[in-house]
């Protein structure tokens, strides 16, 4: 078809002919640019799926990380708190140890004391 067309052009001069060439290398151009557009289209729409797969894969292994993280604060939590009821009961049994002690003392004193004034008094 394409030799009918400049056949023609040719009877009609040579810018008829320039125009023609023109014409078909323009359309030719075209086709190719059209080609090279969608084959380079096609590759960022594989990189586009490739890079959200991988996006996808690390937002769910942050939130795994997440998850695991905040699951090993509450039992840290929980342990923290634990030790400080067993701190607090400590605590309170020293200050049964050191009131027994202190009453120990005094009952010891009293008991002295008593000893003494008997003696001061035969």
């Amino acid at each position: 078809m394409s030799e009918i067309v400049f056949a023609e052009a040719a009877k009609q001069g040579l810018w008829a002919l320039l125009y023609v060439a023109l014409f078909y290398y323009t359309l030719k151009e075209n086709r190719r640019q059209q080609e090279i557009a969608k084959e380079r289209e096609n590759k960022l729409r594989e990189e586009y799926q490739e890079l959200r797969k991988e996006s996808l894969e690390r937002e769910t292994k942050l939130t795994e990380f997440i998850t695991n993280i905040s699951n090993q604060f509450e039992r840290l939590a929980t342990g923290v708190e634990r030790l400080a009821e067993d701190v607090d009961d400590i605590k309170d049994e020293l200050h049964l140890k050191t009131e027994v002690k202190r009453r120990k003392r005094e009952w010891r004193q009293e008991k002295e004391e008593k000893e003494t004034e008997r003696r001061y008094e035969k």
